[in-house]
């Protein structure tokens, strides 16, 4: 199972040109592929206006998994690519669109409304029945070849079930048949979509990335390159300790695990160091606390300036 969405971290306005945002003026877009069990499929960076449609790419690779998709993603075509490469799909449905109705997939007792043939929109607000599990028709134009599109026709099945406090159906549009997955499971299914919610609150909290004040273009993407690169370091960590010990495999919550993998990084990289046989070198430390000590801002005035100037060379003269 396949999670796929995107964040986006506001950054500083000299990089607007570089990434135009949609709300503010400059954004970037992390684009992620999840795998339901933390296993990071895809991570990629897009300018903060791109459509979350355009950051996905359909392959080979979605074959036997089950991708989960809000309504950013809500797209026949994109549906229609997934299911021509053997894959299935479980995503939030369009409150403006309104398919027809092929055919009712689940027995009612009593007089209930013939469904077939009609547009959902006209039956939805008549229905009382706790889940409505039907086949639907939609059609849409594929993309275009050599400058010319074609309408396509496709059946996917409409799920939906009633939420009693507000009174409105909650629908989910799928390829997944009902001999796989019941229609109370499909709308359960489609919780695990918190799960990515969780690794960019992890991104953001841990790895500092809704704080990138930085309006150098080279230095933004290293900063997001380097959390992408810990984040799935820590996922493919937190898999193997799942292998272990399964009987606490899903004790293992993601939140938990990246507080004690970000506590424990200083430990893991010296262990890695030593494995590379890379020495700890002084000089290397002193030359980072020179650069990173020092406040860039070289003609800032400072309160404490001369007071500081005067205990260092009170120090240096030896006296107190």
């Amino acid at each position: 199972m396949v999670i796929a969405d995107g964040t986006i971290v506001r950054l500083h306005e000299k990089l607007a040109k570089q990434f135009p945002g949609a709300r503010g003026k400059a954004e970037l877009k992390i684009h992620t592929v999840l795998g339901i069990t933390g296993n990071t499929k895809s991570i990629r960076i897009y300018p903060g206006k791109t459509a979350d449609i355009k950051t996905i790419r359909i392959g080979s690779w979605v074959k036997d998994n089950i991708l989960l998709f809000d309504l950013g993603f809500f797209k026949y075509q994109l549906f229609s690519r997934i299911k021509r490469n053997g894959g299935y799909f479980v995503s939030r449905f369009k409150n403006t669109a309104n398919p027809t109705i092929v055919s009712v997939l689940r027995t009612y007792r009593g007089q209930a409304i013939d469904l077939a043939g009609k547009k959902l929109k006209e039956v939805l607000p008549r229905l009382r029945r706790d889940v409505l599990d039907v086949l639907v028709e939609v059609s849409f134009n594929r993309r275009s070849y050599k400058g010319k599109s074609s309408k396509a026709v496709e059946t996917y099945r409409l799920v939906g079930v009633f939420n009693q406090e507000t009174r409105e159906y909650h629908l989910y549009l799928t390829n997944i048949s009902p001999d796989q997955l019941a229609a109370e499971d499909v709308a359960l299914l489609y919780r695990a979509r918190w799960s990515i919610e969780l690794v960019f609150k992890e991104l953001k909290r841990l790895y500092k990335l809704d704080v990138i004040s930085s309006g150098e273009d080279d230095v933004v993407e290293a900063l997001v390159l380097v959390a992408m690169l810990t984040l799935v370091v820590s996922h493919r960590l937190l898999n193997h300790m799942r292998l272990l010990v399964p009987e606490k495999s899903e004790r293992f919550t993601h939140l938990r695990w990246a507080e004690t993998f970000y506590s424990a990084a200083p430990f893991l990289l010296n262990r890695v160091l030593d494995v590379a046989e890379v020495e700890d070198d002084p000089f290397l430390a002193i030359c980072f606390f020179m650069c990173e000590g020092v406040d860039p801002n070289v003609s800032r005035k400072r309160l404490l300036s001369p007071w500081v100037k005067a205990a260092n060379s009170q120090e240096f003269n030896g006296t107190e």
